[in-house]
């Protein structure tokens, strides 16, 4: 259980710091930690379907929304976890005529990672960039949002923790608790693989380095299964649309058998040339 991982890592922590001994390295330990948790399936942050997300970006009030929708698209664009928002500074994101591109330095694992903003969502995050004081002594990214103004005030990392909240009760989703701070990288590596992206360009994407760990934030969402069923079903239906005629081969002549794909035949002659 939850409970029981969370104390075993205290533990070995505590007996690794105090004693210098490992005892991940007790294989009966082992052997009963892992019968203990057999069935136990940890709770993952909730994501936002595609669909959920446009319906967001553009629908909801920027008087209200603005600062809410630039952090989604940064999270999601980015993979950003709650504390890689937070910690965005102004210097990090540069301005290339109509493209933001994005520099997260302070990362989880130790990778920095880039990433680019275009089209809708750069007119959408220059707009709060704009809004901006001239005067503003914080060095981060994102500052308070109020009214549509900007203050001078950096916005702290419990507030990054609850947006993904906030956009699930503006949308009237089920369980919006459930949109946790992860809420965003989780969705964006989803959305990333239900376009077809791959293992390799997922791991870079959002500075993984193992597959099981990638593999780990990506939902098994309904469009996926959905996919995944119309390429057994179009594989099944294009076989059952080949007609392959193949001509025994004779002493004087030797060629390819005739395929044909997609087509209906009523009537077939073959003549054999006369000598």
């Amino acid at each position: 259980s939850s409970s029981t991982c969370t104390h075993y890592s205290i533990i070995k922590t505590l007996v690794n710091i105090n004693h210098n001994i490992n005892i991940s390295k007790y294989k009966k330990l082992q052997a009963l930690l892992k019968r203990k948790s057999e069935g136990y399936v940890g709770k993952k942050a909730k994501i936002f379907s595609s669909e959920q997300i446009k319906t967001f970006i553009d629908e909801a009030p920027d008087e209200r929304f603005l600062f809410l929708k630039v952090a989604m698209i940064f999270g999601i664009m980015g993979a950003c976890r709650r504390h890689e928002l937070h910690d965005l500074k102004c210097e990090n994101v540069k301005d290339m005529n109509g493209i933001l591109i994005v520099n997260v330095i302070e990362t989880k694992t130790k990778v920095q990672r880039t990433f680019t903003i275009t089209g809708k969502y750069y007119e959408i995050s220059k707009k709060y960039m704009n809004l901006r004081p001239k005067i503003c002594p914080t060095p981060y990214f994102f500052v308070n949002y109020l009214n549509g103004k900007c203050t001078i005030q950096n916005i702290g990392i419990n507030k990054f923790g609850d947006i993904g909240k906030k956009i699930a009760t503006y949308l009237n989703l089920p369980d919006p608790n459930l949109y946790t701070g992860h809420c965003f990288r989780r969705t964006s590596a989803t959305v990333l693989v239900d376009a077809g992206g791959d293992i390799t360009t997922l791991k870079r994407h959002g500075g993984w380095k193992s597959n099981s760990v990638a593999e780990g934030y990506i939902e098994n969402s309904v469009q996926n299964k959905i996919s995944i069923s119309n390429t057994i079903l179009n594989s099944i239906e294009t076989s059952n649309n080949e007609i392959n005629v193949n001509i025994p081969s004779t002493s004087r002549s030797v060629g390819p058998g005739i395929n044909f794909s997609n087509c209906t035949i009523n009537n077939l002659n073959i003549f054999k040339k006369s000598d």
